[in-house]
């Protein structure tokens, strides 16, 4: 999904200062800990095991709100998957409509499955809320300022915030210091891509789908070759061309690439 289909700009605005507000509440000092939010709010929660159910749950019973996150999907209590996970779990608390459904009863508990994996709106909503909860704007802006762009930067804001590369990187899109776009692809299908506002192309060269084989990540699927540093490409291999100056206009693709997954962060120098 491109950006208009991920999340609109009304969303991305409002739940972006939901959620910083949040963060600068509870934690203006230091990294954020979602478990202490939730006691803080008296929420519940319980870590379990429920082989590949779910990845997090939100349960409201007589207007008390349990969150359950599954480690047999999320390794350990703390990992980044597991600290954004239940990031995600706050999410549905903290946004009005979600909170107020399950707390009404006209939406049942639901299994989540997160890291920006469903095309279900609640579901990207919670997840862009967790994303901005453990990366506030203002420490993530503050880190980025004059740094010149290269893929360590995410890696750097990752273990700083304890958070996915994934999740840096799509937060790096909404607000980092300079214009990149991220590509996520599953078994040579893309599944998803977003690009900061100021990014020189919007559109792929296959469109939402098929995945370029000149690509990084076309390659490590079609013929198995793998690159562990970042690679330089051209425009004509991701990007939909309408002027031939474009052609070989030179950009970087750091691809990162798990079993039949991979993620690009593609930029322009």
């Amino acid at each position: 999904m491109h950006k208009i289909d991920f999340l609109s700009d009304y969303d991305t605005v409002a739940l972006n200062e939901l959620a910083s507000d949040i963060s600068d509440f509870y934690f203006p000092n230091s990294q954020i800990d979602p478990i202490l939010i939730a006691q803080k709010k008296s929420i519940t929660y319980s870590f379990g095991n429920y082989s590949d159910a779910f990845d997090g749950l939100l349960e409201c019973e007589n207007k008390k709100f349990h969150i359950y996150i599954n480690i047999d999907r999320l390794e350990h209590a703390y990992s980044e998957r597991a600290r954004f996970t239940f990031g995600h779990e706050l999410g549905h608390y903290f946004i009005d409509d979600h909170r107020n459904s399950l707390a009404k009863g006209l939406s049942p508990s639901h299994c989540s499955f997160t890291g920006f994996q469903s095309r279900n709106r609640a579901e990207r909503q919670a997840d862009f809320f967790s994303s901005c909860l453990l990366m506030p704007e203002s420490r993530f802006r503050k880190y980025c300022y004059k740094k010149k762009f290269e893929f360590r930067i995410i890696q750097e804001l990752a273990k700083k915030f304890g958070t996915s590369i994934s999740a840096a990187s799509l937060r790096f899109c909404s607000i980092g210091s300079h214009p990149i776009m991220v590509v996520y692809a599953h078994d040579n299908i893309i599944k998803w891509y977003w690009s900061s506002n100021d990014f020189p192309f919007k559109y792929l060269k296959y469109g939402k789908d098929k995945l370029p084989e000149d690509t990084v990540a076309g390659e490590y699927f079609s013929v198995g070759k793998k690159f562990n540093t970042t690679q330089q490409v051209f425009a004509m291999d991701w990007f939909n061309i309408w002027k031939d100056s474009q052609v070989e206009k030179p950009f970087y693709e750091h691809c990162l690439m798990n079993g039949k997954h991979t993620l690009s962060i593609i930029w322009e120098d």
